[in-house]
C-alpha cells in the first residue's frame, strides 16, 4: 500500500531507526538521508545514518555527513528506512540483510518507479523530483522545525536532482519548497559552486582521457561516452570523478539520448543514461534489469567492456526510432 500517512504513523512509532540511501550515493540520497535523521532526532528518536558506500568527496560539506556510517552497523533497529532506492540490490550486501530480519519494519520513500516495493510501508511519489521533496512535506507533516542545517541538506538534495533545476522534472511545488528552505539562510551561491565549480584535479585527467571515446550513432540521436578500467587506474578516478562526463554526449545538438559506460571492475559495466526529449530510458535500462526515472537511468552488466557498448548502443538506437 502506497500511503503517505503510514509512513507518518511508521516514523511516529520508530524508536530504535537506521536511515540508508543507495549505493554510489548522489546528493539527493545523501542529503535527505541526514535530513530525515536530523528531524528525528528532533523527536527523541534513536537515529543511525548510514550508506552502502563511501560518501562522495563532493558531498562532504552538508551537515552532519561525518556521522554518517558505511555499511551495517551493529545496532539493534526496530525501523529500517530506505530512501531513494527502487530496488533491493541498490542498498548493498550487508544493508540487505535487513530486509529480511522480521523484527525490523522497512519503509520505503522514493520518487523512482517501482516495479515492485519491499518494504512494509511503503510511499513512491513519481511525481516528486526529488525524494528531498518527500522528506520537506514529511517533516512539516510531523511538525518538526526545520533549521539551517536541514535546510542545507534539503535544498542540495532537490537542486542535484533537478539539474540545479533545469530538468523537466522542476515543478511549482519544488520552487515553492525550495523558497521556504532559502527562508532559514541557506547559502546557495557557496553550495552552487561546491556542487558545480570546484572539481579535484582527478576530474580533469579522466576527462583528457574520455572525450576521444566520445561516440555518436549515424542517426546523429545517440552520444557515449566511456571509461575503461584501465583508465580509471592511471588517473586514480573514482566513480564521483566521472558523474559529470555523461553531460558532454547530452549537449551534443540532435542527440536524444546519451549513454555513458564506467567499467566497475573488468567484466562489470555501469552504464548511466540520459534522454533530452522521446525517449523513456527507464524502459530502455529496464532491458538491462536497471531502472530509474524516464529522462535519467542506468544499470549494472556483466560482459566485455565493448561487447555491452555494443549492446546498449543498438538498443539505444532501436528506441530513438520506435520514438519511445
Amino acid at each position: 500500500m502506497n500511503s503517505f500517512v503510514n509512513v507518518v504513523k511508521a516514523m511516529q512509532d520508530a524508536q530504535n531507526i537506521i536511515i540508508s540511501g543507495h549505493v554510489t550515493p548522489d546528493g539527493d540520497s545523501i542529503g535527505s538521508t541526514l535530513a530525515l535523521a536530523q528531524g528525528l532526532n528532533k523527536l527523541g528518536k534513536n537515529v543511525t545514518v548510514t550508506s552502502p558506500d563511501p560518501i562522495p568527496e563532493i558531498y562532504q560539506f552538508l551537515p552532519g555527513v561525518k556521522d554518517l556510517r558505511v555499511g551495517l552497523p551493529l545496532g539493534n533497529f526496530d525501523t529500517f528506512v530506505v530512501l531513494d532506492c527502487s530496488v533491493p540490490w541498490r542498498l548493498g550486501d550487508e544493508l540487505q540483510e535487513l530486509l529480511n530480519n522480521e523484527d525490523v519494519k522497512v519503509v520505503c520513500i522514493d520518487h523512482h518507479p517501482f516495479e515492485q516495493v519491499f518494504g512494509n510501508v511503503n510511499y513512491i511519489d513519481i511525481k516528486a523530483a526529488a525524494t528531498g521533496e518527500i522528506i520537506y512535506d514529511l517533516l512539516i507533516e510531523m511538525n518538526i522545525e526545520l533549521d539551517l542545517d536541514i535546510a542545507i541538506n534539503l535544498y542540495t538534495a532537490i537542486a542535484t536532482d533537478t539539474g540545479s533545476f533545469r530538468y523537466e522534472n522542476t515543478t511549482a511545488g519544488t520552487h515553492r519548497r525550495v523558497g521556504e528552505l532559502l527562508n532559514y539562510g541557506v547559502p546557495v551561491a557557496k553550495i552552487s559552486n561546491l556542487l558545480y565549480d570546484e572539481k579535484p584535479l582527478e576530474v580533469f585527467k579522466v576527462l583528457q582521457r574520455a572525450l576521444p571515446t566520445l561516440g555518436l550513432s549515424a542517426c546523429g540521436k545517440v552520444a557515449w561516452i566511456c571509461v575503461d578500467w584501465n583508465t580509471k587506474q592511471l588517473t586514480g578516478a573514482k566513480d564521483e570523478h566521472t558523474d559529470d562526463l555523461i553531460s558532454y554526449p547530452r549537449r551534443i545538438k540532435g542527440v536524444d539520448v546519451a549513454l555513458m559506460f564506467r567499467e566497475q571492475s573488468p567484466g562489470l559495466v555501469k552504464v548511466s543514461m540520459r534522454s533530452n526529449y522521446r525517449v523513456d530510458v527507464n524502459k530502455l535500462a529496464g532491458q538491462f534489469n536497471g531502472g530509474g526515472h524516464k529522462r535519467a537511468s542506468g544499470c549494472l552488466i556483466k560482459g566485455d567492456f565493448n561487447s555491452v557498448q555494443k549492446q546498449v548502443v543498438t538498443a539505444a538506437i532501436d528506441a530513438v526510432r520506435r520514438g519511445n
